[in-house]
């Protein structure tokens, strides 16, 4: 049985979450690593804040550890008619990696997805070169289900891009219902999903 930590929380996105997320995308680590083309800056942030706050097809939520906001994590295009949705995660701060942090909030991501949202499949799309965030997929139980030659273009090298995925059945196979004894922690959020209407994107 995998351990998670006891000390994240997924909130959703909100408006004094910018700055740190428009700071975090000068990172190139993190700007390479999401595929961000477009310049950061807070006014942009505070733009797609306010998107996706109304948009209810976005699960945009902030990871925090010990309530300090360390990186981000979003369920997008999402398609209720085969309950498909991607993943996305950084995380922002360079002393929360490598110790859990990122493997905990997928976790709970998960929960969330498919006992809230009801979806039977999550997917993501990784550059061949991120090995560390690869191991935590794969260690989560994420499955590797193709290979995209010369899908990213960083720093004028192209690479492969691995799609993985998590199906429902499996993670309710791998996983128990609570986290390190309590219920996982996920809280603040402020949308809705209606399996009656077609989000996807």
């Amino acid at each position: 049985m995998q351990q998670f930590r006891g000390d994240i929380e997924l909130v959703a996105v909100r408006a004094d979450h910018a700055p740190n997320m428009a700071r975090w995308m000068l990172d190139p680590l993190v700007r390479n690593n999401i595929d961000l083309r477009s310049e950061p800056s807070l006014t942009r942030t505070l733009a797609w804040i306010e998107r996706v706050q109304s948009d209810a097809s976005i699960a945009a939520l902030a990871i925090l550890q010990v309530g300090q906001h360390v990186g981000n994590i979003t369920l997008d295009q999402v398609d209720t008619h085969t309950g498909l949705a991607r993943l996305s995660i950084y995380i922002g701060e360079a002393t929360a990696r490598s110790n859990g942090v990122g493997r905990t909030a997928v976790y709970l991501a998960l929960k969330h997805g498919f006992e809230v949202m009801h979806l039977h499949k999550i997917w993501l799309i990784v550059h061949e070169q991120n090995l560390a965030a690869i191991h935590t997929y794969m260690k989560l139980g994420f499955e590797l289900e193709g290979i995209l030659k010369d899908e990213f273009l960083i720093q004028g090298q192209r690479l492969a891009a691995l799609r993985m995925g998590m199906l429902k059945a499996r993670f309710e196979q791998n996983y128990p219902e609570e986290i390190n004894g309590r219920s996982a922690k996920i809280t603040n959020l402020n949308f809705t999903h209606d399996s009656k209407e077609n989000s996807s994107s």
